[in-house]
């Protein structure tokens, strides 16, 4: 690189905006592998000489930031409270990834700028978490990682415009400046119903006491990983304790009785609907893994002395945390 007495006349800066970049306040096991966001990354030249044209040639870097600045990609969100982790990257328009070799820096066109001039440029940087990291195992809390590393920068160069082209990349005098900024997140309580399933008692002749059914599969939950949740059980005549009633069909006026449980046998634990965010009442208690959970449904039958047919009811399932 040719340089005039050595003496840099062009002045370059690089920001973030925003410089703090929260890609959501909401991540749960359902977003934590796609959830994005894009910033604005600006850097603005100024040419500071009265009378001579100056020619600039700008790149700019990132590194891993103050959780690993070895690590480019994937890069990783750590949790203010805990070890628990969240893998991202960052990407130049083109998608790839931007780090700090040669083919990962962003590197500007050569800018030509008049005496007393300056040019500013925005480069789009899309930030996303990661799939195929354990993302949906990340517990609650914020998520951060500070890019305050000596990798995070904004290197330049620059001759008179008379003069050869400067390269950022391969010249070996090149100004440095620090470019600061943080990506954050935050993870919170949630749950999701993936799948429920029947509940059949089978055929029982209309003497017979004591019937008992149950379902392994009866409902299937995620939820955030070590977040505690209540489920509560309603059938549709809302009773609170889990005692409900099946219909026949047609005409049929008869009433089967059943009663919702939570363990099993005749005298097993009832599964209500008293259940809320902060108690279990007479619900089902369980922490969740970030990945989905089977909960498994008793029912038992006192009594099955009514018309022949087919009985059925319909049961509402309320999931709190």
């Amino acid at each position: 690189m040719q340089h005039a007495n050595a003496i840099l006349t062009a002045d370059c800066s690089a920001s973030m905006s925003p410089s703090i970049i929260n890609i959501s306040t909401a991540i749960t096991p359902s977003n934590a592998d796609s959830a994005n966001i894009n910033a604005t990354l600006n850097y603005t030249c100024k040419n500071t000489d009265l009378l001579l044209s100056m020619k600039v040639s700008v790149c700019l870097s990132a590194d891993g930031g103050d959780y690993n600045p070895s690590m480019v990609s994937p890069r990783f969100l750590k949790n203010t409270l805990n070890n628990s982790r969240l893998a991202f990257n960052m990407t130049l328009p083109g998608d790839t990834v931007w780090g700090t070799t040669s083919g990962s820096v962003y590197k500007s066109v050569v800018h030509t700028i008049a005496p007393k001039n300056s040019v500013s440029v925005d480069v789009p940087i899309k930030i996303s978490l990661m799939p195929n990291n354990d993302n949906k195992l990340a517990t609650l809390g914020t998520y951060i990682n500070n890019f305050n590393t000596s990798g995070t920068a904004i290197t330049y160069s620059d001759t008179l415009a008379l003069l050869s082209t400067p390269n950022c990349v391969t010249d070996i005098i090149e100004e440095k400046k620090p470019l600061l900024f943080t990506v954050q997140t935050k993870v919170v309580p949630s749950c999701v119903i993936n799948a429920t399933s029947d509940i059949n008692l089978g055929s029982h002749s209309a003497n017979q006491t004591n019937i008992v059914g149950s379902n392994n599969n009866a409902i299937n939950v995620t939820c955030t990983n070590d977040s505690p949740y209540h489920i509560g059980l309603s059938p549709s005549n809302g009773n609170i304790n889990g005692a409900g009633l099946m219909s026949g069909t047609g005409s049929n006026t008869d009433k089967v009785p059943y009663q919702l449980r939570s363990t099993p046998g005749s005298a097993g634990t009832i599964w209500g609907n008293t259940a809320t965010s902060t108690t279990v009442g007479n619900g089902l208690a369980d922490t969740g893994t970030g990945v989905a959970q089977s909960q498994t449904v008793y029912v038992t039958v006192p009594s099955a002395d009514v018309t022949p047919d087919n009985y059925s009811d319909t049961v509402t399932i309320r999931v709190n945390y």
